[in-house]
């Protein structure tokens, strides 16, 4: 019995023209093993597989099949063609005789339709984001600013506000539709983002919200938060506001925001809409956090749509002060959720920080800006925070020291030293590698680890963050002692001699002499503009790093007063990596100033550390 299909079908290459001898064998060898061909398949629609092998190169014989139904089979191959096979419910993937005695399944139908389940659903795309309509009522308003004014916490379904150490309130579902937020992530996509890096912060940034044009679901967003939002935050804070400015940030792995309190020109209130359409793998962690100690409170959502979890880091983390103002630790940890806004009022007080994110795999996105107003009044008993006295030079001691027992004797000899001059004159920088000794880099490093050291934090929490050793404990160390020894070597006459000879400056006295402990999530910012507006050299020495790689860590001096208008550096003018028992001398021309990258948590263990020996030396 044969297929009538079959018995006219034209064949789809020369190659499946067999021999009818040829075939019967195989028919017979495929009953004697007893092998079933495969079934024939019904198909949704009447194709037919076209392949193309007119191409006249020798070489390489290249066959491009596709699919088409009979109505372009004809087209192609002339208005003549007639087919029956195109009118045949069945195809096969086998030219094979045995086909005729396949049986057809019917597959079962079910008694309903099935319901397609969707992982990440789309609002429609003319729909507008609705502010919730829960929150609007007038008695959600007067309990919020009733709680607000007097300083009360609240936590409720809708609404929690936190009042230490600053006012803060979640908005924690902000939107009606929060499935408009998977519109807005795939409008994120078509933005433009820029790479912001500076000493404070790494992150990316789009422009303002204001000039976006077409991303309907984000400009929703922005005339949402102009109008509703900022009509209901006023009324809840009793602040003026008129105007708001926003944008979108993504945090990648390793971005962060250092400590700051947002208090810049016109900004009244600070808002961060999180966008987390995801559900995050559980995973466990151990917390570390930036400029942290102690316990802290949490301020955490749980739930399984929550978007994020506290082991991907990223969260909004508030600071208290010192009675000085000064930023102290973290004491209270906001992790994002999706559909979150939180806000707070921007003040003196508010010193805030993002969290280093660590996660590998999800980015944290939001929306964030501020609400802008006529400026407040001063308050009367404003407390005024008065800079440091500056630091006094010290003259170098006159103390018997042994250099040759301490740097190594390539540096001892004068053509040495004068290479080394020649070098800072053109690149006014030089990297003295392997300065000490082997012997006493190693017992200097066992020195460094012993516990019994009372490493002292350095802050404030908006400017430093690392360890170093008190000078009274080096005092009372013996003379002999590793640490003792290497303060003494380079506050000394004769290590002064040796920079003369290296750098052909007239040094007089050095400031500012730290040995530091430096762990993961430590950094050091920016100076105040008065303590870099002399010329200076400066000498860093890094200790213990290893051949570990780092994010991190760097040392870079930039010209802050010649940046860009939006505070931008243009580049850094020397920039110095971590190496092992290397000194660096940077020549400092007044206007230039120097900071220490952030030390990231992702190539840092929490109880890993590395050293820093520092020195500014006068003219």
């Amino acid at each position: 019995m044969s297929s009538p299909g079959r018995e006219i079908e034209e064949p789809s290459s020369s190659n499946d023209v067999v021999d009818s001898t040829v075939r019967d064998e195989g028919v017979k060898s495929a009953a004697s093993e007893g092998v079933r061909p495969p079934a024939k398949r019904r198909l949704s629609s009447t194709v037919i597989e076209i392949s193309d092998t007119e191409s006249d190169d020798s070489d390489v014989c290249a066959v491009n099949s596709y699919q088409a139904t009979a109505d372009e089979v004809k087209r192609i191959r002339g208005a003549d063609y007639s087919s029956s096979s195109s009118s045949s419910d069945y195809s096969s993937d086998s030219e094979s005789m045995w086909e005729d005695d396949s049986v057809l399944l019917e597959d079962e139908k079910p008694n309903r339709q099935a319901v397609r389940a969707q992982l990440n659903p789309r609002a429609n795309r003319m729909d507008d984001p609705k502010l919730n309509s829960k929150i609007k009522t007038p008695e959600i308003i007067e309990r919020i600013s009733t709680h607000w004014n007097e300083l009360k916490d609240h936590s409720g379904d809708e609404v929690t506000l936190t009042c230490s150490p600053f006012r803060v309130c979640l908005l924690h579902n902000f939107l009606d539709n929060p499935e408009i937020i998977n519109n807005i992530v795939d409008d994120m996509n078509t933005l433009d983002w820029s790479r912001k890096k500076m000493d404070l912060y790494e992150f990316h940034q789009t422009a303002d919200l204001a000039s976006l044009t077409w991303q309907r679901s984000i400009r929703g967003i922005y005339e949402l938060l102009k109008t509703d939002v900022m009509s209901w935050v006023s009324q809840v804070t009793g602040l003026e506001l008129t105007s708001v400015s926003a944008s979108c940030s993504l945090y990648g792995p390793g971005d962060h925001l250092l400590v700051h309190d947002d208090l810049l020109g016109d900004r009244r209130v600070a808002f961060i809409f999180y966008l987390a359409p995801w559900r995050p793998t559980a995973a466990s962690y151990q917390r570390v956090e930036n400029g942290a100690s102690g316990d802290h409170d949490v301020i955490q959502v749980d739930g399984e749509e929550c978007g994020w979890s506290p082991h991907m880091g990223g969260a909004l983390e508030l600071l208290a002060m010192d009675d000085d103002s000064r930023p102290t630790d973290v004491v209270h940890k906001i992790y994002p959720r999706n559909n979150m806004l939180a806000f707070f009022k921007v003040g003196t007080d508010s010193h805030h920080q993002v969290g280093e994110v660590v996660s590998l795999e999800l980015p944290r996105l939001s929306i964030n800006g501020w609400f802008h107003g006529p400026a407040p009044e001063p308050e009367p008993c404003a407390r005024v925070v008065t800079p440091p006295p500056p630091t006094l030079a010290q003259r170098p001691h006159s103390e018997p020291v042994l250099m040759n027992q301490w740097v190594d004797n390539t540096y001892m000899s004068p053509r040495s030293r004068a290479q080394v001059q020649a070098q800072m004159e053109r690149e006014s920088e030089v990297c003295l590698r392997s300065l000490l000794l082997p012997d006493k880099y190693q017992a200097l490093l066992d020195a460094l680890k012993q516990p019994d050291i009372p490493w002292e934090r350095c802050g404030p929490a908006n400017q430093r963050r690392y360890s170093r050793v008190p000078f009274d404990w080096v005092e009372s160390l013996d003379k002999e002692h590793p640490i003792r020894s290497l303060l003494k070597l380079v506050s000394s006459a004769v290590f002064f001699r040796l920079l003369v000879d290296c750098t052909d400056l007239t040094l007089t006295g050095y400031e500012k002499l730290e040995l530091q402990r430096w762990s993961a999530g430590d950094f050091s910012l920016l100076p105040p503009r008065e303590q870099y507006q002399s010329a200076r050299l400066e000498a860093v020495m890094y200790l213990g790093v290893g051949t570990r790689p780092l994010c991190g860590g760097s040392t870079s001096y930039v010209a802050p007063e010649e940046g860009s208008s939006s505070g931008e550096h243009e580049g850094a003018l020397v920039t110095l990596p971590p190496i092992d028992n290397a000194l660096n001398l940077v020549y400092c021309d007044s206007g230039a100033a120097a900071f220490t990258k952030y030390l990231s948590k992702m190539t840092m263990q929490p109880d890993d550390c590395f050293y820093i020996l520092t020195c500014t030396y006068t003219e």
